[in-house]
């Protein structure tokens, strides 16, 4: 479960910088670039989530 987390917050970074270099190319006024936008928010918030999940995880065999 560790592992898989480590996973995907590391996808999720990755697609992060990508839509990041995405949104840099694209006119602050595309409908493009502020779906980007949004995707990148939720991403980050998924991110935060993986984290906290992950501290769990690793919280619980520590205590075991």
């Amino acid at each position: 479960m560790e592992q898989f987390l480590k996973e995907k917050i590391v996808e999720t970074k990755r697609e992060i910088d990508r839509l990041t270099n995405v949104c840099q190319t694209k006119p602050v006024e595309s409908a493009d670039f502020f779906e980007n936008e949004f995707q990148i928010e939720r991403l980050a918030a998924q991110i935060e989530i993986y984290e906290q999940i992950l501290k769990k995880v690793q919280e619980e065999q520590i205590m075991k």
